[in-house]
C-alpha cells in the first residue's frame, strides 16, 4: 500500500502529526491502529528544536490477551470512562453488542473492573484508534498531543450521493409468518454492515421502510419508486397482490428483489422482458419442491431407510400458486417417477377444512403427503387433523419450519416431519459468522432460511452498485445481476433461471452445484432439524 493512499485512509494520523509539529516541546507517544480490522503498533516522536519533525512508525503487531481489534476498541472506551451507551454511540453499534464486546474483554484479561482494564491498556500502550478521542481520558503523552491546537485542516472532500434502499414488508392480518419479521431484520443487518463499512463504493447507505397489506402494497411500491429508490426489496405477499405490484413498476427500471416462488411472477417476467426486466427472484419456484420431494423419496427407498407400504403418493397443492396446467405437469412427475396418485387436490390456504382433507387421506392410505408451502398457522391445523395418519405416512412439507422456534412452537406435532427448502443456509463458517451477529443484534437466532435470504440480497445489491458506481445506473446494474453470480449465506444467486429467478440444484440442468441452490431435506427428529439430503 502507498504511503499516500494508507494516511488517506487513517486521517486521524495525520491530525495527530500536525498536533505534534504545534507544540512547544517534544512529544513521544505508542498505541494501537485497527483501521480496517487489521491491528498495528503506531510510534510517534516530535521534536520542539528547529527544524521540527515528526517520525511515525508503523509495524504489524499481536493483540494482548487475544482480543479482537473491536474489542480493542472496546477497552479503550472503558478505559477511558465511557458507560456502556456512549460506547455504542461512539462506536456505531448496539447497546447489546457493546455490552458483549465489553464482557468478552474483562473475561479474556481476567479482570473485574473497568478501572482494572484502564490500568491494563495504559501499561501495555494498548490504546486503540479510531475512537472520538475528544470523548476518552487517554495516556497524558496521547491526550497531550490530541488537545494541541492543529493546523487548519484542509476541506473535506465532497460526499457521493447516497444510495437508499425501499423496503417493503407485509403488515396486517396477512402477515401470519414470523418469517417477515426475519426477513426484515436481515436486511436491516445488512445494510447497517455496509454503513460501517463506508457503503458500497464509499457512498452511504439509507433505507425507507413500509410495512403494507395486500392491498397496499402496489401503492407502496409506486411510492418507492416515485420517490428515487435505488433498489427495493419485497417481502412475501400473496401471489395476486404481487403480480399486480409488479405490473404497475413495469417499465420502471429500478431493480426489484424479492424471495416468493409463486411460478407466475417468473412467468411474467419471463413473457415480459423488457418492461419487467428489472425484477429478480432469489429462489427456484414452488414446483421444485415436489421434483426434489420426489427425487428424495427415492434415495431413501433405494438406501433402505424408508420401506414404504406401496407406491401410493397424495398430492395437497396450493391453489394461490400452482395453476391447473402446471398442476397437470407435476401430477405427469409423480407418475413419470414410478408412483401412483391416491389423492391430488387443490387446496385453499385459508379456507380449507383440513378434518375434511384427512379424512380423505386416510381413506387413500398413501405412502407419503406432499403438502405445499402453507402459513406455520395452516401447517399447525393440517398436523393436528393428521396425527393418525403421520403415524404410518411420511408427511412433507416446505419452507414454514425455516423460522427460528419452529419445533418449540409445535411441539410433538413437529416430531416425524419432513421438510425441504430450495434456498436455505447450511452449516459453515459463512453462516456461523452471520448467525453471531444476528444473534447480537437481535438477541435471538436468524433460523435457517427468511432472514439470511434478505440479508443476502441487500449484498448482492451492494456488489452490483460497487461494480457499476452509480446506484442510478439501473440497467448497468441490472446486467451485473444476470451475469455475476453471488455467493452468499443462504448459498449462490445467479438469477439465470427462467424468468431471472435463483437456480434450484439439479432440477433446473444446472450443471456446478456451486452456481445454484441445493434442494435441502430435513426431517425433525427429538425437536431437531436433520438434514437428510
Amino acid at each position: 500500500m502507498s504511503d499516500r493512499r494508507f494516511f488517506a485512509e487513517r486521517p486521524y494520523l495525520e491530525d495527530l502529526a500536525r498536533r505534534a509539529l504545534a507544540r512547544a516541546s517534544d512529544a513521544s507517544l505508542s498505541f494501537l491502529d485497527s483501521h480496517g480490522g487489521s491491528l498495528m503498533r503506531v510510534t510517534l516522536e516530535a521534536t520542539s528544536t528547529l527544524p521540527r519533525t515528526v517520525r511515525l512508525e508503523t509495524g504489524a503487531c499481536q493483540a494482548p490477551y487475544g482480543l479482537t481489534a473491536r474489542e480493542l476498541q472496546v477497552a479503550t472506551c472503558m478505559a477511558g470512562g465511557l458507560t456502556t451507551p456512549e460506547i455504542a454511540a461512539a462506536l456505531g453499534c448496539t447497546r447489546r453488542t457493546a455490552s458483549t464486546h465489553a464482557e468478552h474483554v474483562l473475561t479474556k484479561c481476567g479482570l473485574r473492573s473497568r478501572a482494572a482494564v484502564a490500568t491494563l491498556i495504559t501499561a501495555l500502550q494498548a490504546h486503540t484508534l479510531p475512537v472520538p478521542a475528544e470523548a476518552l481520558v487517554l495516556p497524558p503523552a496521547l491526550a497531550e498531543v490530541l488537545s494541541s491546537t492543529p493546523r487548519p485542516p484542509s476541506p473535506p472532500p465532497p460526499q457521493p450521493h447516497p444510495i437508499t434502499v425501499g423496503l417493503i414488508y407485509p403488515d396486517g392480518p396477512t402477515a401470519s409468518g414470523v418469517d417477515h419479521l426475519h426477513m426484515r431484520q436481515g436486511a436491516l443487518l445488512a445494510l447497517d454492515e455496509l454503513e460501517q463499512r463506508g457503503g458500497p463504493a464509499g457512498r452511504r447507505v439509507r433505507f425507507a421502510l413500509r410495512q403494507a397489506t395486500p392491498d397496499a402494497l402496489p401503492a407502496a411500491l409506486e411510492e418507492m419508486i416515485v420517490s428515487g429508490a435505488h433498489a427495493v426489496l419485497l417481502g412475501n405477499q400473496p401471489a395476486q397482490a404481487a403480480r399486480e405490484a409488479l405490473a404497475l413498476a413495469a417499465d420502471a427500471g429500478t431493480p426489484i428483489m424479492h424471495s416468493m416462488i409463486a411460478p407466475s411472477l417468473t412467468d411474467a417476467v419471463f413473457h415480459n422482458p423488457r418492461t419487467l426486466g428489472h425484477v429478480f427472484q432469489a429462489t427456484a419456484d414452488e414446483s421444485s419442491y415436489l421434483r426434489g420431494f420426489l427425487r428424495t423419496l427415492g434415495r431413501l427407498k433405494t438406501s433402505g431407510s424408508w420401506r414404504p407400504r406401496g407406491r401410493r403418493l397424495a398430492l395437497l397443492l396450493r391453489r394461490s400458486t400452482i395453476t391447473e396446467v402446471l398442476s397437470e405437469d407435476l401430477r405427469d412427475a409423480v407418475s413419470a417417477a414410478g408412483w401412483d396418485l391416491a389423492v391430488a387436490e387443490s387446496v385453499d390456504e385459508q379456507h380449507t377444512s383440513w378434518e375434511q382433507i384427512a379424512e380423505r387421506l386416510e381413506e387413500a392410505d398413501p405412502d407419503a403427503v406432499f403438502l405445499s408451502v402453507m402459513p406455520e398457522p395452516v401447517l399447525r391445523r393440517f398436523l393436528e387433523a393428521t396425527t393418525e395418519l403421520r403415524s404410518r405416512s411420511l408427511v412433507h412439507t416446505a419452507w414454514a419450519p425455516t423460522t427460528p422456534g419452529f419445533t418449540e412452537r409445535l411441539g410433538p406435532l413437529a416430531e416425524g416431519l419432513m421438510w425441504s427448502t430450495v434456498v436455505g443456509v447450511r452449516e459453515s463458517s459463512v453462516s456461523d459468522v452471520f448467525a453471531q451477529r444476528y444473534h447480537a443484534a437481535y438477541g435471538v437466532p436468524p433460523g435457517l432460511g427468511a432472514a439470511a435470504v434478505h440479508y443476502d440480497l441487500v449484498h448482492v445489491l451492494a456488489a452490483a452498485w460497487a461494480a457499476v458506481d452509480r446506484p442510478w445506473n439501473h440497467l448497468g446494474v441490472q446486467r451485473y445481476l444476470r451475469s455475476t453470480p453471488h455467493h452468499g449465506v443462504a448459498g449462490t444467486y445467479s438469477f439465470s433461471g427462467r424468468g431471472q429467478r435463483g437456480l434450484a440444484y439439479p432440477d433446473d440442468d444446472a450443471t456446478d452445484p456451486a452456481l445454484a441452490h441445493p434442494h435441502l431435506t430435513y426431517r425433525i427428529r427429538h425437536g431437531r432439524h436433520r438434514l437428510l439430503t
